[in-house]
């Protein structure tokens, strides 16, 4: 007897069978009308060969970003007005910008305050923009004329530098041994320095001389090796004996004095610099320990032309005379060419690490660029004409260096906002600058963020100075496409990065 419900069942599967074989059918038939509608042009290199014809997929167009309705918006400042309350002094600016490039969020946007770090995204975007995203820097050892057939260089080896903030110590001792590898064994001249492409003073006299000691304060110089800081190695020996110290890469231009001591337990290294290059050890080290200390080095031409000699003398060629800063004439002859990985890349690292030399390396080499002289005041001009061709407001704009290190930098939040919006806004740059900025709550400087709703969602650059903090990037929100934010409080009796994390949070989720 048979059962009705298996039956019905085998009857829709029989059914469903003959459906797909007509379905197959019909996909044959106009398969084979595409193959000969498309077969004439078709061109096959031999007669047993096949030619696959691809039909580009079809992408569903990126649907706009939903207009923000007035209840949304009011809504919006609500929640950032409570977010922002528990950290509000009487010193901030703030801003924010839709994806069309309207200010939907301002309370004294206008007013210029400390902006510590997130001012690096003015000479980010103008460094993008006026040099583009593939310009490199280039550091050449050149000379008046080739060395003879026994290996012999008549007159000096120039080291010429053009202000590349990345270049390492490594990479000149690759020179030096291109050049020996080519057949160079003897210098009869010296080995000289020419940094002329950047002029000014090493240490912008704006900021806080209590810093001098720190890595982060470094020196600027179109000759700049090592982010223009010294590696010093310490290693703890028996107890009561001095610590061995190494400086690399090695150098006479630098001095020492004093000791480190090894002892059994206690650690509390100094090497403080009481002048420039004049560095002073004290403090302990535990013994059979390896501790190691970067500090800023100064007269960078000088500084180069000494740690360049030491390794021509290492790689076995002689050099006759000392070191010298001269300028390169005019008829030298390239010997060796160092570029510099592309600006964007640069750029990322900067932005990563909040990386101030490579700031101001960058803002005087705007000011090369515009036909300066490589200065601060040369880079500063360069950066205010890029805000103005750009038609970027920046009312009570005072910036004084190009890191925001300085405490006497002021800038409103209205202009770095619109710096990020014009960035994602312009085709040119379309999103080169959001792709350079790390991930908040998870890279970079934004790596113990705690976002939740925006965890994924937001890139920002941070900012910290003793009476100033700054977050200023993107946020995507649900509905509304990407925003450009700029949030700057200075003295506050609260937590800024905390109020931050509420604000970029609830903006995500509009």
């Amino acid at each position: 007897m048979k059962n009705s419900v298996r039956y019905k069942r085998r009857s829709k599967r029989s059914r469903a069978g003959k459906r797909r074989i007509a379905v197959t059918v019909v996909l044959v038939v106009v398969a084979l009308a595409l193959w000969s509608a498309l077969r004439p042009h078709a061109r096959a290199t031999s007669e047993h060969e096949a030619t696959a014809v691809r039909i580009p997929p079809v992408h569903a167009p990126t649907p706009r970003p939903a207009a923000w309705t007035a209840g949304e918006l009011a809504d919006m400042r609500a929640d950032l007005g409570h977010a922002f309350a528990p950290a509000l002094s009487d010193r901030y600016s703030l801003a924010v910008i839709d994806a069309a490039g309207r200010v939907i969020y301002a309370r004294d946007d206008d007013r210029a305050v400390t902006p510590a770090s997130v001012q690096k995204l003015i000479v980010a975007d103008a460094a993008l923009r006026v040099l583009g995203p593939h310009y490199r820097f280039h550091t050449v050892f050149a000379a008046q004329r080739a060395p003879s057939s026994d290996g012999t260089l008549e007159g000096n080896l120039w080291l010429v530098g053009s202000g590349d903030p990345s270049l390492r110590s490594a990479d000149l001792r690759a020179g030096i041994a291109a050049l020996a590898r080519a057949g160079l064994r003897r210098i009869d001249g010296s080995i000289a320095v020419d940094a002329h492409e950047m002029t000014g003073p090493e240490i912008n006299p704006h900021w806080n001389p209590d810093d001098a000691n720190e890595d982060f304060q470094a020196p600027t110089s179109a000759v700049s090796i090592d982010d223009d800081t010294a590696e010093f190695r310490v290693y703890g020996g028996a107890p009561g004996t001095p610590a061995r110290v190494v400086v690399v890469p090695a150098s006479h231009a630098l001095q020492m004095s004093g000791a480190v001591m090894t002892s059994s337990s206690s650690d509390s290294v100094i090497i403080a610099a009481d002048a420039p290059d004049v560095f002073r050890l004290g403090g302990t080290i535990p013994q059979d320990t390896e501790e190691k200390f970067w500090l800023p080095v100064h007269d960078m031409p000088v500084y180069a032309g000494d740690v360049v000699t030491a390794m021509a003398r290492e790689a076995g060629i002689t050099v006759t005379g000392a070191p010298v800063v001269s300028n390169a004439p005019l008829d030298t002859t390239v010997l060796w060419d160092h570029r510099s990985a592309p600006l964007r890349t640069l750029m990322s690292h900067m932005l990563y690490v909040s990386d101030n030399h490579y700031a101001e390396q960058l803002m005087r080499t705007l000011g090369v660029d515009a036909g300066g002289r490589g200065s601060d005041a040369d880079g500063l001009a360069a950066e205010l004409e890029f805000l103005r061709s750009a038609g970027i407001r920046a009312p009570g704009l005072r910036i004084v260096d190009g890191s925001g290190l300085a405490d006497a930098d002021r800038v409103p939040a209205i202009t770095l906002a619109r710096v990020l919006s014009d960035a994602e806004l312009d085709d040119r740059g379309g999103t080169q600058l959001y792709q350079l900025l790390p991930e908040g709550g998870r890279d970079g400087t934004l790596t113990n963020y705690d976002f939740t709703t925006a965890l994924g969602r937001v890139r920002a650059k941070t900012g910290h100075l003793s009476d100033a903090d700054s977050l200023a990037g993107y946020v995507t929100t649900r509905h509304h496409g990407r925003l450009a934010f700029a949030f700057m409080i200075n003295d506050s009796p609260g937590d800024p990065d905390a109020a931050y994390v509420r604000a970029v949070d609830r903006l995500s989720e509009f």
